[in-house]
Order: C-alpha cells, then sequence, then structure tokens
C-alpha cells in the first residue's frame, strides 16, 4: 500500500484553521506585550491593562478571518500544486497580509493615531519578522505528525506483509477438505456456486484450487489487512495489487498474473480506497 507523501499537510482544512489561529494569537500577544505603536494617546510605554487586554483583542479574529480567506479562498485560486517553490512567496504573501491587516485595525483601535506610510512599512517588518516563528512551527509540527504517521504505517505495512509468510491451514467443509498454504500465495478467492476458488502462485503461475467453503469463513481465517472484500463474491489480496484505476464510474483491481480486473462494489469502495491511500484523504482533495 503507497504510503502519501510527507508534504500534503499544508493543503488539509487542519493545518490552514490551525496555522490561522496560531499566527493570530500569536501577534495579539505581540502587540499587548511590545506596543509597537502604544494605543492611549500614543504613548509607547504604556503599561498593559485590562482595558488594552480587551481592546486589541479584535485583533484576533481579524487576523483569524483574514488568514481563513487567503488559504481557503485565494489560495488555491493561485497556487494550483503544492511544492516549496510556491509556497515561500505565498507565505511571504501572507505576511504581508497580517501586517497590513493587524496595522489596519490597531490604528482603528487608537484612533489612527500613527496611520503613516512609514509607520506600516515598519510595522508590516516587524510582524513578518515575529511570524517566522509561529509560521515554521506550526510547518514543523505537522511534519512531524505526518513523518510519525508515515512511520506507523510503514511498520504496520511490513508487519502485514511478515503475516502474509505464516503458513496457515485453510479448512473446508468436509473433513479432508483441507490446504495448508502461507497467504502471500493467494492473490485472490472467488466465490464458485458452493465451492471457493483458491488462485495461488506458484513457481510464476497462477494454479487453482477449490474448497468447499464460504468467503465469510475465509474472512475471519485470513486476518491480515491486506485481504479485502471487493465484491459479494471475491476477496483480493493487495500484496498483488498491480493498478487501481476508474472504469466508468466504477473502482477497478488489477492483479498481477490476472488478465481481467476485479470490479470493486459500492458498499466496499470506500474501505478498499482508505487501504490504498494509507491515510484518510485530505479535505482539500
Amino acid at each position: 500500500m503507497p504510503i502519501q507523501s510527507t508534504y500534503n499537510y499544508p493543503n488539509t482544512r487542519p493545518f490552514k484553521l490551525t496555522i490561522a489561529a496560531v499566527c493570530a494569537l500569536f501577534i495579539y500577544v505581540f502587540l499587548l506585550f511590545f506596543q509597537p505603536f502604544g494605543v492611549n494617546n500614543y504613548q509607547p510605554g504604556e503599561k498593559i491593562s485590562l482595558e488594552l487586554v480587551l481592546g486589541i483583542l479584535w485583533i484576533v479574529p481579524a487576523l483569524f478571518l483574514t488568514l481563513c480567506f487567503n488559504e481557503f479562498v485565494l489560495r488555491p485560486i493561485f497556487i494550483k500544486k503544492y511544492n516549496f517553490t510556491t509556497l515561500i512567496p505565498w507565505f511571504l504573501y501572507q505576511f504581508l497580509a497580517m501586517g497590513t491587516s493587524s496595522f489596519l485595525v490597531y490604528n482603528a483601535l487608537g484612533n489612527f493615531h500613527d496611520f503613516y506610510w512609514s509607520s506600516y512599512f515598519k510595522h508590516v517588518l516587524e510582524i513578518s519578522s515575529v511570524l517566522v516563528f509561529p509560521f515554521l512551527g506550526t510547518l514543523f509540527y505537522f511534519n512531524y505528525l505526518k513523518v510519525a504517521e508515515n512511520y506507523d504505517e510503514i511498520v504496520s505495512t511490513s508487519r502485514d506483509v511478515d503475516q502474509l509468510d505464516e503458513i496457515v491451514l485453510l479448512r473446508g467443509d468436509y473433513k479432508n477438505d483441507q490446504i495448508a498454504i502461507r497467504p502471500k500465495k493467494i492473490i485472490y478467492i472467488k466465490s464458485e456456486d458452493n465451492y471457493l476458488g483458491l488462485f495461488l502462485l506458484e513457481q510464476g503461475k497462477v494454479n487453482k484450487y477449490l474448497i468447499r467453503a464460504t468467503l465469510n469463513h475465509f474472512e475471519h481465517t485470513l486476518k491480515s489487512p491486506l485481504f479485502v472484500r471487493c465484491n459479494r463474491s471475491s476477496i483480493v489480496n493487495l500484496f498483488h495489487l498491480e493498478t487501481a484505476s476508474q472504469r466508468s464510474g466504477n473502482l477497478m483491481l488489477k492483479l498481477n498474473f490476472v488478465d481481467e480486473p476485479i470490479k470493486v462494489s459500492k458498499s466496499n469502495r470506500s474501505s478498499i480506497l482508505e487501504k490504498l491511500n494509507g491515510a484518510r484523504p485530505s479535505d482539500d482533495d
């Protein structure tokens, strides 16, 4: 099963909401403690008061909405494909947008006492210099989560493959109707009336064995998550998956050494896609 790209998280809804909230709160704290302009009577040395704390609280929703608008509305329009080359200038634009937004709100709260171009450029530079920390912090945090998720997926897949090497005894309805086999050799299983056709890979060829049993019985016997139910009559081993493709709105699985692809039913489609993707799809996919 393929592992998702480590670097697709900036396109997800959780990342966008988190970076908007973190940056808005970070700038609020910065303006509150450092007061580059001063709200009351233009006194940069003004001490922090409850009035000041509540007064500039309006900056938080203003900056949060600014970032959300940029991330959810503008970025999908201007950036079609994510990579670091496009992300860096986009973040620089975000710094400019947040600096402009905070400058307007901050001056509005202070009766536009420092509404000058020189102050604007200075403010944007100061805001941009401190925004580096929440932006990079959020990026590193989500990158760490994705790396950890991919590591767990790799470990889980490795364990699943190891289980395929363990010999299991498949029993049918009759006393002597049984076969001992390594699950790795099973390409797929197909229901045929009262029997099951086991299609096994042996010495580079596909051999078929019949055993009297039901698919439901084998689903409980083959416990590896690499065995998935595609439809009412077949179970496939994703270890032998060659391609997964869409045909006329249907999901089709092409297996190694098998000519005809196997159709996935609508009821099993979402669970199989989740296994193939190795993670939940992002909200913006």
